[in-house]
């Protein structure tokens, strides 16, 4: 075992040698008798586990605990639910209603568009090279 995966153990598991994995915990033992820097970092694991312990017990009253969730129900119970809701802002089964009449207006916007002109198509049967440049190998233009 390398000292960066007794590191990585210790950081996982803790100083306690009981709760690391049972095929790694001789191995992690044979480091400690050789190498001074893996019991600095068992005794680092340990105090952090000493304040972890330590730090276990809340020091919130229950009363004042209640009194929280108390408070939080109240303003839970407080909100308002608007009556109107946009179509976009719908929850997952989506009206329909607004989404077709939306599809209908574009496409009639769309054809009175093109029937009145606005918008026109290129016909594919005309050839209309009016706008076209011809020029030649040797660099003249027609």
């Amino acid at each position: 075992m390398t000292l960066k995966e007794f590191k990585r153990y210790a950081a996982v598991h803790g100083a306690n040698l009981d709760r690391w994995p049972p095929q790694v915990a001789p191995e992690a033992l044979a480091l400690l008798d050789l190498n001074e820097d893996a019991r600095r970092e068992l005794a680092d694991a340990a105090l952090t586990d000493g304040l972890l312990d330590a730090a276990t017990v809340p020091a919130i009253p229950t009363e004042r605990e209640q009194r929280v969730h108390d408070r939080i129900l109240e303003r839970l119970a407080e909100r308002t639910v608007p009556e109107f809701v946009p179509w976009f802002l719908a929850k997952p089964p989506i009206r329909i209603a607004p989404t077709a009449g939306f599809l209908a207006m574009m496409g009639v916007l769309g054809f009175l568009s093109y029937n009145q002109g606005i918008l026109t198509t290129q016909r594919a049967n005309s050839l209309d090279l009016s706008g076209a440049m011809i020029v030649s190998y040797l660099g003249e233009t027609r």
